[in-house]
């Protein structure tokens, strides 16, 4: 197993011969929230879809949310 989390210029993906990368236009981010007396929401993925953008969120604990946008 090899496993190479080394950026855009990944020394592993070219020792193992991938092509370059390419600009695809999108872009990203991506983030943790904390709520530390709780942020009440029920455990359900939500993501909401548009033209040329998504956004969502997901409760990874009783006070812990992952989101983002792309």
């Amino acid at each position: 197993v090899l496993l190479g989390c080394d950026g855009v210029h990944s020394v592993v993906a070219n020792w193992l011969g991938l092509a370059e990368t390419v600009h695809s236009g999108r872009s990203a981010v991506r983030g943790m929230a904390v709520f530390p007396q709780g942020h009440g929401l029920k455990q359900e993925v939500r993501q909401f879809v548009g033209i040329g953008i998504t956004a969502g969120f997901i409760p990874l604990t009783d006070t812990g949310i992952y989101w983002f946008f792309t």
